[in-house]
This record gives structure tokens, C-alpha cells and sequence, in this order.
């Protein structure tokens, strides 16, 4: 079973690597916001907590394909907003919404969206020029 932990400075770089590959947003990687899953003597899986102006945005959850389906990414979402609290906002492709709502997550409108993520969801709009669409949703 996966142990979680607090992300180190020495996994800063698996943890690019994991963000990258899954082709997630590059930026704000602070491994200090980060909590990762070890199996096997390896990080199978990572998640953030990040303390944006006036909001903490959940994101950044991956899990190695070989070790989805076993719970580390509902754990990790359950640690993590545990030491966050409420409320906690994420940001996602449309297609995850099924997902979050598992979680007691839910999508939120543009204009019911603190100011800084709706500065992100602005931006993310750009990105249905290539037909994905992006979501705001909220857990209180």
C-alpha cells in the first residue's frame, strides 16, 4: 500500500517530470505545497495544495498508470484537504468533473469564482480553441 508524505526538495524533479508527462499545467510547481504517494521505493503518485491570493487551489493529481485504481489519488485528495480546509477550489478539464463530484466537489460558474481563478478560467478559455474545455468547481 501506497504510504503518503510531504513532498522534499529531493522530489522536486520527479514530481516536474509527473506534471510534464501528463501534459497538466507546468507552473506553480512548488514542491513545498506538493504531498506524494511512495510504493515500491518510488513516487507513484503527487498532489498540491496551492495558496493562491484569497484561495487554495487543489491540483496537480497524478498517479502512475500501473497504480491507478488502488485509491492513492482519493487519499491524497482526502490529506490534502484535511490540512487545507474550506473552501478549496480546483481547476480541471471537463471531463473530470464525474470524478471530483465523487469528492463533494462542484462546478461553479465563471463570476462565482474567487478573483484570482477566475483569472485562470479566463486564460483557460483559450484552450477551447483546441477543444478542451476547462472548469472551475469548489468544495465548502
Amino acid at each position: 500500500m501506497a504510504e503518503l508524505r510531504a513532498a522534499t526538495e529531493a522530489d522536486a524533479g520527479t514530481i516536474r517530470k509527473l506534471i510534464v508527462d501528463e501534459r497538466l499545467d507546468p507552473t506553480s510547481l512548488d514542491w513545498r505545497h506538493f504531498m506524494v504517494a511512495e510504493e515500491d521505493d518510488r513516487i507513484v503518485g503527487i498532489a498540491q495544495v496551492k495558496p493562491l491570493p484569497g484561495v487554495n487551489e487543489f491540483g496537480s493529481l497524478v498517479v502512475l498508470p500501473a497504480y491507478r485504481g488502488r485509491g492513492i489519488a482519493a487519499r491524497l485528495i482526502q490529506a490534502l484537504e484535511a490540512q487545507a480546509g474550506r473552501p478549496l477550489y480546483l481547476v480541471c478539464r471537463d471531463r473530470m468533473e464525474p470524478y471530483y463530484n465523487r469528492f463533494g466537489f462542484r462546478r461553479i460558474g465563471f463570476w462565482s469564482a474567487p478573483p484570482f481563478l477566475r483569472f485562470k478560467l479566463g486564460a483557460a478559455a483559450l484552450m477551447r480553441l483546441a477543444g478542451v474545455r476547462v472548469i472551475g468547481m469548489v468544495k465548502e
